[in-house]
């Protein structure tokens, strides 16, 4: 498998979402919080490796409690918002926001990317 045209091609799905307003960083990992399609960074392996935990911690709590999985996971922290879906059974996006963004733009295009992630997936 080309890895790079890989790459090229989760990339340009992610552009819209890199383009809404109020967003500070995204990344699309494995559901093991490993990054799939930017280069490893420090800060970018952070928010995917945690984002992982969360949203697995949350859908056994959530499994468990309701029988259903969460839409979502927000951390809503001083500095902006970490908001992380899943995207199919193999992946999961994560978007940290800026402190004052208004979080109904990105989600609806965080689950529209979501959505196309698990189609090719």
């Amino acid at each position: 498998m080309n890895w790079g045209k890989t790459s090229e091609i989760y990339n340009s799905i992610l552009l819209d979402l890199k383009q809404v307003e109020g967003v500070k960083m995204l990344a699309l990992a494995g559901r093991d919080g490993f990054l799939i399609s930017e280069s490893t960074n420090n800060d970018m392996e952070m928010l995917t490796l945690m984002s992982a935990t969360m949203l697995r911690a949350a859908e056994k709590v959530t499994n468990k409690l309701e029988k259903s999985s969460p839409g979502r996971v927000i951390v809503d922290y001083g500095g902006g918002k970490l908001i992380t879906v899943a995207a199919g059974q193999k992946a999961l996006i994560s978007v940290l926001t800026t402190k004052d963004a208004s979080i109904e733009p990105i989600i609806s295009e965080l689950e529209r990317t979501a959505s196309r992630i698990k189609e090719i997936l």
